[in-house]
């Protein structure tokens, strides 16, 4: 059973459309309907846009998405997925491929999204790095008082991203310091707010309100959903977790966990980067997985 995987934000690069657009030029017609959904110069973007243009939210997310959805585009006609499933932003691509959404829709959600969580402020995250990394994160976590810290991206056994308050993701450096400092790596993100924590009860609120003027349709293909790690076959399991999709953590272990479940045995990255290829591998080793982004792959 094929199963496709949509990266989220952080998989960007300089120049992703033009290395998609040169290996299958069908893509760039994606990103010319984009263009006239949105009019924003989303070509642009995507051609020529600079690392640091890319980081900003409002930028990235839309970029992702389009590079996702064009490259879904060329590998469906090739192997149409069983089942699909995203990393936070990565969700809405799923949800584009899962019917959910059509493409209009789904691209300005994502839009908004960007743009709601860039005017967000306030709280950082930590990448927790190394074997055990989950275990020393969910064992600070019951062993102090924190009031915001939470675990907002359960990426592998060994890579979690810890997000909350300046203030307490400091102090948690300071201990996991002292206590595994020497087999964990620790990464302070560059990101503008404590995603996938308590402190996004407004952004979530606000995107709630646009969700509501949304048509939501039932899924053609299961999709596991990102707040639950679980599947979803109706239109109200899936508005349920979207809801909670910014504040709640990412729990992409157990999105992997019930894939294998389901009797997924193989999976393709379907956009930029090969990050999600990485921690699927860490957390089975029962589902190969292959990274479609033609910079990392010759097929399809």
């Amino acid at each position: 059973m094929l199963a496709y995987a949509f990266p989220g934000q952080g998989s960007q690069y300089s120049g992703m459309g033009k290395v998609l657009v040169e290996a299958y030029p069908e893509a760039e017609r994606v990103f010319e309907e984009a263009e006239e959904i949105t009019g924003m110069d989303l070509k642009g973007l995507l051609m020529e846009a600079t690392d640091e243009e890319l980081k900003d939210t409002r930028n990235t997310q839309p970029a992702i998405f389009l590079h996702s959805v064009a490259l879904y585009e060329v590998l469906k006609k090739r192997r149409p997925p069983d089942v699909v499933f995203g990393h936070s932003l990565g969700e809405f691509s799923a949800l584009y491929a899962a019917g959910v959404f059509d493409f209009g829709t789904a691209l300005n959600l994502v839009v908004q999204r960007g743009r709601i969580m860039a005017e967000t402020g306030g709280g950082s995250m930590l990448a927790v790095i190394g074997e055990g990394a989950l275990d020393v994160s969910e064992s600070l976590l019951r062993s102090h008082g924190f009031k915001t810290l939470v675990i907002a991206n359960y990426n592998s056994p060994k890579q979690v991203v810890l997000s909350g308050s300046r203030e307490e993701v400091e102090e948690a450096m300071r201990l996991l310091r002292e206590d595994a400092g020497r087999r964990l790596r620790l990464v302070p993100l560059k990101v503008s707010a404590a995603f996938h924590s308590p402190l996004m009860e407004r952004a979530s609120m606000e995107f709630a309100e646009v969700l509501e003027g949304v048509e939501f349709g039932d899924p053609a293909i299961p999709i596991i959903m990102n707040s639950t790690g679980r599947v979803a076959r109706t239109r109200h399991e899936v508005k349920s977790a979207l809801l909670k999709q910014l504040r709640s953590s990412v729990r992409f272990v157990s999105m992997v966990q019930e894939a294998v479940g389901m009797g997924v045995d193989e999976v393709w990255e379907v956009g930029p980067g090969k990050v999600l290829c990485g921690l699927i591998r860490q957390c089975t080793n029962t589902i190969t997985c292959s990274a479609m982004d033609p910079r990392f792959s010759r097929t399809p």
